[in-house]
């Protein structure tokens, strides 16, 4: 989908006022660092919300501290999505950096993410790499190694970004009029609404990639999530797959198959294209654990194939790669009498195997070269075996 025209933030495209938006549950012991982080930039912002979604701590008497230089507003505890809408409701910025409350800012982020946008007025947004960081032995965060988030043109970053999130929210300046246009975060997405938000707004504007890390991403394995789904840093994956299955439904629904295309297209005019665009569905519902819609798209495919045509090789390399994308493994094992069932159900003619070969590929790929503990590597090995003694 194309950016709209006229841009909807023309009006405004000579002007860089961010609002720096904090939502914040329970973290005093981190919001002090991460706030002074947010101050000390190279180019201010001309405010800084902190949004508390009902913390029992005494976060709000460290954020008053601050007097004047952040504004403090308190709602009753409904998860970071009602707490970033109420903040994006008072935003006077026409950028708006959303930030987690852990997290800590490096010193040029505004100054040099606002010089990207102002070089591609045409882009919605503009995101960056950033740091791993961990708690020092003072319990302030210690830098380590840098996420080098990918850059691809608009496209490609779509089509990418459906498979899995690789860039954080908080890396990310957006203009409020993009915000706006897509609506508020899905307050039911409890977790994963950063990444829900991201793919919407990649749907309709383009993007601009700024090399520079932008802030330090803290690890630790303290309590997240809104107090109905509170859960311990070790069970994050677990939280994420959930939502994000919740993600890779609500994208079955919400794009046409043509969407699933690089370059995307309104009209998916021919049999080939049919096929292609739903395979490249296929990758996405597997990277969102959504293994049945999986293995329908799949089944789908092969009934695009004329009686003794085959698969290609970009078509089997895109088969061999679901299995290898997201939560896709984590759901064939977590239920492995279904995925089985599934494959049994494809493999029922010669085209079916090669998919089911395909697929055997995929795993093979998962315990060659991937990480993963020796119980997990011997899991895909034999998994990949029984794939291929089912196919013959």
């Amino acid at each position: 989908m194309p950016c709209p025209t006229p841009l909807p933030w023309q009006s405004s495209i000579d002007r860089f006022d961010v609002s720096i938006i904090v939502p914040t549950y329970n973290r005093a012991h981190y919001i002090e660092e991460c706030l002074d982080s947010l101050i000390d930039q190279t180019q201010a912002a001309i405010e800084i919300i902190v949004v508390d979604d009902g913390s029992e701590d005494d976060t709000a008497e460290r954020v008053r501290r601050y007097g004047n230089k952040v504004r403090y507003v308190r709602k009753g505890n409904g998860g970071k999505p009602s707490a970033v809408n109420l903040g994006l409701g008072l935003a006077q910025g026409n950028l708006v950096w959303l930030f987690d409350d852990d997290d800590v800012a490096l010193p040029h982020a505004i100054e040099l993410r606002v010089a990207a946008l102002k070089r591609r007025p045409d882009a919605g947004f503009v995101y960056t790499p950033y740091y791993w960081g961990s708690n020092g032995a003072d319990g302030r965060i210690v830098k380590g190694r840098v996420n080098n988030a990918p850059r691809y043109d608009d496209e490609t970053l779509f089509s990418e970004l459906l498979k899995g999130c690789f860039f954080h929210l908080a890396s990310a300046l957006v203009r409020i009029e993009a915000y706006r246009m897509v609506g508020d975060f899905d307050a039911g997405l409890l977790s994963s609404e950063d990444y829900d938000m991201q793919i919407r707004v990649a749907r309709i504007f383009n993007a601009v990639y700024s090399p520079t890390p932008s802030f330090v991403f803290r690890q630790h394995m303290e309590y997240r999530g809104a107090r109905s789904i509170r859960y311990a840093g070790h069970e994050r994956s677990k939280v994420f797959q959930k939502y994000d299955r919740k993600i890779g439904l609500k994208l079955r629904s919400a794009l046409s198959l043509g969407e699933y295309l690089v370059p995307r297209t309104s009209n998916v005019a021919s049999i080939e294209l049919t096929r292609q665009a739903l395979l490249s569905r296929m990758v996405v519902m597997a990277s969102k654990a959504c293994m049945a819609e999986m293995f329908e798209d799949l089944k789908a495919a092969l009934e695009t194939l004329q009686p003794g045509q085959r698969l290609d090789n970009d078509e089997t390399g895109l088969i061999s790669s679901a299995i290898c994308t997201g939560y896709a493994y984590a759901a064939s094992r977590a239920d492995w009498p279904a995925f089985k069932a599934g494959a049994v159900k494809i493999a029922e003619d010669n085209v079916g195997r090669q998919a089911m070969r395909a697929l055997a590929k995929g795993f093979y790929r998962l315990a060659k070269s991937y990480p993963g503990s020796v119980t997990e590597r011997a899991h895909q090995l034999l998994t990949s075996f029984l794939l291929r003694l089912q196919c013959g």
